[in-house]
């Protein structure tokens, strides 16, 4: 390797691991990343005038390093989908927007519903209440380069609510579904929010995914749900399940849950969850450059198998029995376990952050 080639892998190897430090330790938005790609793009300019100015010194070498590095530390610690959702949301190039609010409601199944919902640049927010019908409320906006364009996004769009009433093993079936989609990657033009409440008293089956938008579900007892987003936090408060699975990227994940398989994931974002333990289950718990934290209920016994890289693992519960204990893993289960009644498994996964789990005795 030459002086040359030598100077610019140094600049770039300390862009790299200087931007991963500060990167690591950050949720940027779309606004805070802005501010980095100037900060970025401000470096090639001087890059530019430092080799103008002195061709032979070699320093823009060392610029040219430092920006590559900077540019694969943003990559590497916020993820592709970061970017992704950079190109789908807001839209600066289509100044126009045209709106419309659609409601669907009318009487529930007694038994059970089917929900699925689908929608991009949104929030979907969904809660149960006491009566026996559903209500879907849709309010979308689309957008153009102008005025008519915005209107026919909005016309071409042409969703509306599909139903139908099953029976099933004896059992009223209702199935309810509401799929957004659009052809365009790149300035998606609709952002659509959603606002469900669906009866209490009705076993919920949930099929919801949306990009770019918080997802909050509430007071949900369900049997298969399953959560998806991007680009936003993940809520679930008194979420119980025969099967929970929820995904989100570079947001929080929060809530309670009660579930026999949960699986949930997110990256570069932190975890905080309650586990309400009234049912034994296995708990799937992941997630990148963020802190994990567990409180579980006092009525269960636990296996607790936890990780992380560049943290502490710590487990505060009594009468734990560790078969692996290391400052960043940790194996551990309750006295007895085998035998109790209740048996919650859990198992974690983070990097750069710390892992908790800690036992609150209100949660029974």
């Amino acid at each position: 390797m030459s002086n040359r080639e030598a100077i610019g892998f140094g600049g770039f190897l300390l862009g790299l691991g200087t931007g991963y430090l500060v990167f690591r330790e950050l949720n940027l938005t779309f606004n805070s990343v802005a501010w980095v790609l100037v900060i970025i793009g401000a470096t090639i300019i001087a890059s530019a005038l430092i080799r103008w100015a002195s061709p032979n010194l070699g320093l823009h070498r060392v610029v040219n390093g430092l920006t590559g590095g900077l540019f694969l530390a943003l990559f590497l610690t916020q993820g592709f989908s970061f970017f992704t959702g950079i190109v789908n949301f807001g839209n600066p190039y289509m100044p126009y927007s045209t709106s419309e609010v659609k409601t669907y409601t009318d009487v529930s199944a007694p038994d059970s519903v089917y929900l699925r919902l689908g929608t991009m640049n949104g929030e979907i927010t969904l809660t149960t209440w006491d009566k026996n019908e559903y209500s879907i409320v849709s309010t979308i906006t689309a957008r153009g380069s102008t005025q008519k364009e915005a209107d026919d996004n909005l016309a071409n769009l042409g969703k509306d609510l599909v139903r139908s009433d099953i029976a099933a093993s004896a059992r009223a079936q209702q199935s309810l579904t509401l799929v957004y989609t659009s052809a365009t990657f790149v300035n998606n033009p609709y952002q659509i929010n959603i606002e469900v409440k669906l009866p209490v008293k009705v076993k919920l089956d949930l099929d919801l995914i949306t990009s770019n938008g918080v997802v909050t579900v509430s007071n949900v007892n369900g049997g298969n749900v399953v959560v998806h987003t991007s680009n936003g936090a993940l809520r679930l408060n008194n979420v119980k399940a025969d099967i929970l699975r929820g995904s989100t990227s570079n947001a929080a994940l929060t809530g309670s849950v009660d579930a026999t398989t949960c699986t949930l994931s997110t990256s570069n974002g932190p975890m905080t969850l309650e586990l309400i333990s009234n049912l034994s289950g296995t708990y799937t718990l992941q997630t990148s450059n963020g802190k994990v934290d567990v409180t579980v209920g006092s009525n269960a016994s636990y296996r607790l198998d936890a990780s992380t890289s560049n943290g502490d693992v710590a487990f505060d519960l009594p009468n734990l029995t560790y078969s692996k204990t290391s400052r960043t893993s940790k194996t551990a289960q309750t006295v007895g376990y085998d035998a109790a009644d209740t048996k919650i498994s859990v198992n974690i996964q983070t990097s750069n952050s710390n892992v908790t789990v800690d036992r609150n005795v209100a949660l029974f």
